[in-house]
């Protein structure tokens, strides 16, 4: 094991000898191993736990056996504990990805306040291929078929290489300790549910599945490097930098190889999603006029040309939609708009489309973020009042969703809180003969 964790090392050109390393040590098998590893190979180290104090008397119990690791081995010991679920709340994140989160700013604070040169995490080649599957059962591109990179800047994963029967058979071998998180059985978590369920069935198919695996993952990073060339490539022949905007040149576009891929790799930097641009593309010649936005910049197409222009405060919390508009692609999803000369036979099930009454609406409209002391009329309540604030605790809705939401705004009315409710003020009547239809669909997982 310590020669396969030296030449998996060098192979990869994680680190060199006289390199100090913080080690993210949880307790669980896999850390463990990667600190008698580091600490046999002769490296300078620090060990590092965080107690997201999530698992009550077992999360203490971790952390005292991390600290006396650390004793033993005679090594710098940094511990911090996290009211992770406190922390959580209303911030839109799950609680796993928000220790992650924690976890990962915590160390690099470590590492610089302590000189470290690099922090080493214990993820191991079955963490690499749950991964994969987990990124490709949620639709991704190329980068997501990769696994978990062995270093990307100053953090390094070292056990990339070992399997984990082989990680706890070292363990078990050289009678070395180390604490079991019961969670990992849990099978509630989706990563448990490839774990427990899926990775076992593929097994059954191939009973070197995951050596098979981890050949795969090398290839598709040798792979990713051609693909990061071409790209490359292409984006100094389409695009130009005219001032201050990035223009796209739409007749070089269409001769490249994969139009779509392109675009999304020369627009996903700037906060894009793949799906964004699906209607666009489906387009011989472009529509002038039509615009695109991000969370910080707006695409907006020319008669032969695209435009990327950086969002200031204002534009990116206002959007006027002027009249003829079809679609409007925001970061959180795209609202399409359709002129009916009627009523609908029915009218829509579900909260995320409307019908208004044509008559009473003045162009251009406005899409907003929700601003406090705002209050509508809600379809339903016989004209009664609402403020919105009320509406999103009726919703359960956290401070992240809040945030996200639009507000479309009709003189200074509100006349949708867009995916949600409708106000009473604009719908369709009897005697209404012109009717504007719209729909906000969320983006599937991975656009």
């Amino acid at each position: 094991m310590l020669d396969a964790f030296a030449e998996f090392i060098s192979r990869e050109n994680l680190c060199s000898p006289t390199d100090s390393v913080l080690l993210a040590v949880s307790g669980g098998p896999d850390s463990v191993l990667l600190a008698h590893l580091f600490a046999e190979s002769g490296y300078r180290i620090g060990i590092a736990h965080c107690n997201y104090q999530l698992r009550g008397d077992d999360s203490a119990a971790d952390e005292a056996f991390v600290r006396e690791l650390a004793s033993n081995m005679g090594v710098p010991f940094f511990g911090v504990s996290f009211d992770t679920r406190k922390l959580v709340a209303g911030s839109g994140k799950s609680v796993q990805e928000a220790a992650r989160d924690l976890r990962y700013e915590w160390l690099e604070s470590i590492r610089l306040r302590e000189g470290y040169d690099l922090i080493a995490t214990g993820h191991h080649l079955n963490d690499s291929i749950e991964t994969l599957l987990f990124n490709f059962a949620k639709g991704c591109g190329i980068r997501g078929l990769h696994g978990i990179l062995p270093k990307r800047g100053h953090l390094i994963r070292p056990l990339l290489f070992a399997a984990k029967d082989q990680i706890l058979g070292y363990l078990e071998g050289k009678e070395i300790p180390y604490r079991l998180d019961r969670s990992n059985e849990e099978e509630y978590y989706d990563r448990n549910k490839l774990r427990h369920g899926v990775i076992p069935v593929l097994q059954s198919i191939n009973p070197d599945f995951e050596a098979g695996a981890g050949d795969t993952i090398q290839r598709i990073r040798e792979a990713e490097r051609f693909y990061e060339f071409g790209i490359g490539e292409w984006v100094s022949h389409v695009t130009t930098l005219q001032k201050g905007q990035l223009v796209i040149s739409w007749e070089e576009l269409q001769k490249s190889p994969a139009p779509p891929t392109l675009l999304f790799e020369i627009l996903s930097p700037f906060g894009f999603r793949f799906g964004q641009f699906q209607s666009l593309l489906q387009q011989k010649e472009l529509r002038p006029g039509r615009r695109w936005y991000s969370p910080t910049h707006c695409l907006l197409s020319d008669r032969k040309e695209l435009l990327l222009a950086a969002l200031n405060e204002e534009q990116l919390s206002r959007i006027e939609i002027p009249e003829g508009s079809e679609e409007i692609s925001l970061p959180e999803g795209i609202l399409y708009i359709r002129y009916l000369d009627q009523a609908p036979p029915e009218w829509p099930k579900n909260s995320r489309e409307v019908y208004l009454d044509a008559e009473k609406l003045r162009f251009p409209l406005l899409l907003r973020r929700w601003e406090a002391g705002d209050y509508f009329h809600p379809l339903g309540l016989g004209g009664k009042s609402k403020k919105l604030q009320d509406l999103f605790s009726d919703l359960k809705m956290s401070g992240f969703e809040k945030e996200k939401t639009w507000i479309l705004d009709i003189s200074g009315q509100i006349a949708w809180v867009v995916g949600h409710r409708m106000d009473e003020s604009f719908k369709m009547q009897p005697a209404s003969t012109k009717c504007l239809h719209l729909r906000f669909d969320r983006p599937p997982a991975g656009q």
